[in-house]
């Protein structure tokens, strides 16, 4: 028993030296917004409260005047703060509306990054290159680029920002020219008069753009490549004013007297608070406005927006659990304005130059302009592609929605080496935050404590061989054949038969007539009858009208998971067979065995079946007219085997089948082991964020949302909630996609109902395990 304690106390401390130093002893952050309220006056009263008790006159009087001294002194700080806040939250929210405006005006003015801001360390503990290695990846300030070329890996870097490429050209002019003393002096000393006599003999390695670039700077008195893009203007302006400016000289000071690591934690943890009030100010306002010059998007900032505190994390990462003195050259750099012999990126070392001349020399750096999917689309048209090995996006898939993120990847994946081709990303994102991504079976190679920069919260690498799914270009939003427009006139008259028809069919009913339908098998089933009743009249227009009202359509289209090999897919409420449409009809064959449209409504069959004749899919797609929740002998043989289905999707009919608990059931006997359930329709509410209660705002909200819920309800839409899929989580059914987003209705501008998307995945258990992600 000795033994084991001793063994478990030993676990103990290495798990505390493991354990991430921290700025404050108990952890705790600041949050970003939180005003004074009356602080002083309960804390007055929680120490004072004897003394008001007391039976003395005089002391009773004197506490009272100090407490309300303290109140009065609490109501001004609090109206103050509020009265900031309230000005601050409403330029930040204009702010927030030209954001991406601005760092798109900066592209094409000057580049972004004077260095590559992710850790290639991390990249290359990954992925291991070599020499065999044919690396894409995005250029950037070419830092990261370089540091691949020294392990003797070709790489394609490609930029959309043609300034990011001009600095990656005159790096590697100066490597092919330069010696290794010139090149520090150059690039980490920053000896811009050496660069200016020098220039001369690098404009013959330049091209036309680089060259002008270059001239047209160095004639207007560049000064500085470490302060120089809008993201150096920035470091400068936050580490050489700001900085001094509130008492944080030190820092730079001790980064000049080159103390080591233990001295410097030590002068961080005496000056913790002011650190901490810096990162506070930081995270509510500072990140907002200066993101753009960072180069950073307001789509990747909302992705840290559930956590408290992601400046005091950063700086804790940074200054506590970095070597600032001899390792981390990108905050040692802007701090300093230049680079050590001892702390720089690897294509500054000496030890490496001659390998970076020698693979340069070899052409294995390769500069495009252009964006990674306009890439893909030219190699594709080579004669013989290229195959890459390894695909590192650094961050900029943070920058994209889901459709972005499946093209590029679906643009990808032909390229890539089928045994060893691998693909790497970064992320301000805990897990991993598109569509594509969560389906695939990557490993988590870094939390956010390896990386020197200490800015993102997730590194992932996936192997194509084992990733378990192959992505597929899809054409959000287009049809094979578009369908002739609906005019004015032609939305009103269908939005009138919509409205309508709930009075039109009681009115037949009260008169003993029967609803209007077609003969069929369910003939007999009323719910079927009522529903074909209904779209009879409309099937026709039924495309036409609905394309600008469901939405969330392309949405479960883009974040469907296609795995490998032919697939089956079951399209509950499927209607006229729109869905099939988000794909090209060459990728349906190629990559689905069967297709199953599956609808109660007979006329909107007859359309679906047009549609796929035309199409040429006849074999692959089969019509079933059933209710769902009520399948026939004959309904069931014309479906999938229990257990053999990849995909089931219920698109915005979900909502209008009464037992909704038992479609969900049949989906899940039809699902196979590792399939998937994707479910997109209207919804009774909106996700709430984390960290944000509005009280106000919320009650107003929820009014409004039951408003709409009723209005859907006379139409026999019941709008969705989120409880409907606790049954399923709890049955290894995983959700890994929820989006939620107000869309409009047609006609009715002051309707805008609630919009999203349900995706979910069977796992079993032990896939479950593997899937796990995980760093070391």
């Amino acid at each position: 028993m000795a033994q084991n304690k001793s063994v478990k106390d030993d676990s103990k401390i290495e798990d505390k030296k493991s354990e991430p130093l921290r700025l404050s002893k108990d952890g705790n952050v600041r949050r970003k917004r939180k005003t004074m309220g009356m602080h002083r006056s309960k804390k007055f009263l929680s120490r004072h409260r004897s003394r008001l008790g007391s039976v003395s006159r005089r002391e009773k009087a004197i506490s009272l005047i100090q407490l309300l001294f303290y109140i009065v002194i609490d109501v001004i700080t609090a109206s103050i703060t509020a009265a900031v806040w309230f000005f601050a939250s409403i330029f930040l929210w204009f702010f927030s509306h030209v954001h991406d405006a601005i760092l798109s005006r900066i592209v094409g003015f000057h580049y972004l990054y004077n260095v590559s801001w992710e850790d290639p360390r991390v990249d290359r503990e990954a992925l291991q290159l070599t020499e065999d290695d044919h690396v894409i990846t995005i250029a950037s300030a070419c830092d990261n680029v370089l540091d691949f070329v020294i392990d003797g890996a070709r790489v394609t870097a490609v930029d959309l920002n043609q300034c990011q490429l001009a600095l990656c050209e005159l790096k590697k002019a100066a490597i092919l020219e330069l010696n290794f003393d010139d090149f520090f002096a150059i690039f980490a000393e920053q000896d811009i008069k050496l660069l200016r006599r020098k220039f001369q003999f690098l404009k013959r390695h330049l091209g036309p753009y680089t060259k002008t670039f270059w001239e047209r700077a160095l004639r207007n008195g560049f000064s500085s490549f470490m302060y120089s893009g809008s993201s150096g203007w920035l470091a400068f302006a936050l580490f050489r004013v700001l900085f001094p400016a509130i008492g944080m000289g030190w820092v730079r000071n001790a980064l000049l007297a080159g103390v080591d690591q233990e001295t410097f934690r030590r002068k961080v943890h005496q000056n913790a608070k002011r650190l901490e009030l810096v990162a506070w100010i930081a995270d509510s306002v500072l990140v907002p406005l200066c993101a753009p010059l960072a180069g950073v998007p307001a789509a990747q900032l909302g992705l840290g927006d559930h956590r408290e505190g992601n400046v005091h994390t950063i700086m804790e990462r940074v200054f506590l659990n970095t070597d600032m003195v001899n390792d981390n050259y990108f905050f040692l750099g802007y701090f300093l304005g230049k680079y050590t012999h001892k702390c720089c990126p690897r294509y500054l070392k000496e030890e490496n130059f001659d390998k970076l001349k020698k693979f340069i020399r070899q052409n294995k750096l390769d500069l495009a302009y252009g964006t990674l999917a306009s890439r893909f689309r030219e190699d594709m048209q080579q004669a013989v592609p290229p195959t890459y090995t390894a695909a590192i996006m650094l961050d900029h898939l943070d920058w994209m929605d889901d459709a972005g993120v499946n093209e590029e990847l679906a643009l990808l994946w032909p390229l890539l080496d089928d045994e060893r081709g691998r693909l790497l990303w970064r992320s301000f994102s805990d897990e991993p935050h598109r569509a594509a991504l969560k389906w695939m079976n990557s490993i988590k190679v870094d939390n956010g404590t390896k990386d020197r920069t200490g800015m993102y919260w997730g590194v992932w690498m996936a192997h194509k061989k084992t990733c378990g799914i192959h992505p597929e270009d899809i054409s959000s939003g287009l049809f094979w054949k578009p369908p002739p427009k609906q005019t004015l006139v032609d939305q009103i008259a269908t939005g009138i038969k919509i409205v309508t028809f709930p009075f039109v069919n009681a009115f037949r009913s009260r008169l003993g007539g029967k609803a209007m339908s077609k003969p069929s098998s369910l003939s007999n089933n009323a719910h079927a009858a009522k529903i074909e009743a209904f779209y009879q009249s409309q099937a026709a227009a039924y495309d036409a009208f609905r394309e600008n009202f469901l939405l969330a359509r392309s949405m479960l289209a883009t974040t469907l998971p296609l795995n490998s090999g032919k697939l089956v897919w079951v399209d509950v409420g499927a209607g006229t067979a729109r869905n099939l449409e988000f794909f090209p009809v060459e990728t349906l064959k190629r990559r689905f065995s069967q297709i199953y449209i599956l609808d109660i409504s007979a006329s909107l069959l007859q359309v679906a079946r047009q549609r796929v004749e035309a199409a040429g899919l006849s074999d692959i797609v089969k019509l079933v007219l059933a209710d769902f929740t009520d399948l026939s002998e004959g309904a069931q043989s014309s479906l999938p085997a229990p257990g053999s289905a990849d995909i089931v999707t219920f698109s915005y009919s979900l909502s209008m089948i009464p037992d909704k608990n038992k479609a969900l059931d049949q989906a899940m006997r039809l699902l196979s082991e590792n399939g998937a359930i994707g479910i997109a329709d209207f919804f009774v509410a909106g996700v709430q964020p984390e960290n944000e209660v509005k009280p106000v705002t919320m009650f107003f909200s929820k009014l409004y949302d039951e408003g709409c819920r009723i209005w859907f309800r006379q139409d026999g839409v019941h709008l969705l909630r989120d409880d409907l899929f606790l049954p399923l989580q709890e049955n290894d059914i995983i959700p890994l996609c929820h989006e939620r987003f107000r869309g409009s209705v047609p006609l009715v501008p002051f309707l805008r109902p609630w919009h999203g998307i349900w995706v979910a995945k069977r796992v079993v258990e032990d896939d479950a395990d593997e899937n796990d992600g995980v760093f070391e």
